[in-house]
């Protein structure tokens, strides 16, 4: 009897525990990759895109318009400059040949005067023949310094090397020392430039 109300009490026990399924191993899972949705262009958005490409190639038209049309310039330019230099050299050398022209015209009448004391070298009268070779001298210095041709002071100035070319040298107690006691030839300037320094001797007290 005890025998038969174990094994009812044991079948009981069996009828009230829960059956437990087997729960699926984690590790076993298969991996699955994540599938990323399809980006999904709207006709607004292509739109959009289409007008700002469009803006694009309109400003890289217009860029390579400019630079072409910088580039024109800069030719012209170019060509422009190279005519003035051109026109500039022909003036400057019809200028020096004017230049050249205008002063043989006034020397032709200083020739002429010349021409007409040589002819009367022989005359009976030296002094008239000295007194016209005078004014052919002065008529030459008149044209000369309308020029702008100016001689240089000398004889008694103090020495500038600037202006003066020193070739001797004088001991004289009564003139100052460093200036000049000879004048051996006449120094010139044009225009403000000394085109020929005198040469002259030098006083020096020692």
């Amino acid at each position: 009897m005890a025998d038969e109300k174990d094994m009812q009490e044991e079948n009981l026990n069996q009828e009230q525990e829960p059956e437990v399924q087997d729960q699926p191993d984690l590790d076993d899972t298969e991996e699955y990759e994540e599938i990323e949705p399809e980006e999904v262009i709207t006709p607004d958005v292509e739109a959009a895109e289409n007008f700002e490409v469009n803006n694009l190639k309109e400003e890289l038209q217009k860029a390579d318009q400019t630079i072409s049309d910088l580039k024109d310039r800069l030719i012209r330019s170019q060509a422009d400059f190279e005519n003035f230099k051109k026109r500039s050299q022909k003036q400057r050398e019809e200028i020096a040949q004017y230049t050249k022209e205008e002063l043989v015209k006034k020397l032709l009448p200083v020739l002429d005067n010349f021409d007409l004391a040589l002819n009367h070298s022989s005359t009976d009268n030296p002094e008239a023949y000295q007194k016209g070779v005078e004014l052919v001298s002065k008529q030459l210095r008149d044209v000369l310094d309308s020029e702008g041709l100016k001689e240089i002071e000398a004889e008694g100035a103090s020495f500038d090397p600037n202006y003066h070319h020193g070739v001797a040298v004088d001991e004289n107690s009564e003139v100052p020392d460093q200036h000049i006691t000879e004048v051996y030839q006449k120094g010139y300037e044009l225009k403000g430039k000394v085109i020929r320094p005198s040469m002259v001797k030098v006083n020096q007290n020692s």
